[in-house]
């Protein structure tokens, strides 16, 4: 696992693309390191690439080329009335590094800038402190999702 200290950001190449961007080869290094957390890392067996993704910036951190983190941010009225982010997803060796708080706030920088109204997620409940640490407010909850406890949250710009 790597160490905050030991990582060179300014060796990390950060990314957004949409999806109609991507070619197969780089969809499917998104998708396996999604499906390597979500499934089976936290052993969930549920449809990970779903029918929203066509519809999504995705936002990808490299590191030497190799994908590190992913997130994507669904536009207002897929998932909610507000644009919302998802699928935040950070390569284990890379954890307890700052890259999911650096994830996050370059997501909410693209969306502050596209859509004003505000931001809304579904949070696993384990990660509240997390998402209350850059603004957010528990607005519902706690729900199950695909078996995992879930909140939904609101940061409002």
């Amino acid at each position: 696992m790597a160490e905050a200290s030991t990582i060179d950001h300014k060796a990390l190449v950060w990314r957004w693309r949409h999806f109609a961007l991507f070619s197969g080869p780089e969809w499917h290094r998104l998708i396996s390191l999604r499906t390597a957390i979500f499934v089976v890392e936290q052993a969930c067996p549920y449809l990970e690439a779903d029918e929203k993704d066509p519809e999504c910036w995705h936002l990808e951190l490299l590191l030497d080329e190799r994908l590190i983190g992913t997130l994507r941010v669904l536009p207002p009225g897929i998932n909610y009335p507000e644009c919302s982010i998802g699928r935040v997803a950070v390569d284990a060796d890379y954890r307890q590094c700052g890259l999911g708080r650096d994830l996050m706030l370059r997501a909410l920088d693209f969306c502050n800038a596209r859509w004003p109204e505000g931001v809304r997620l579904s949070a696993q409940s384990y990660l509240t402190t997390f998402y209350e640490s850059m603004g957010f407010v528990m607005t519902g909850g706690p729900y199950l999702e695909d078996n995992i406890e879930h909140v939904e949250m609101l940061k409002d710009n």
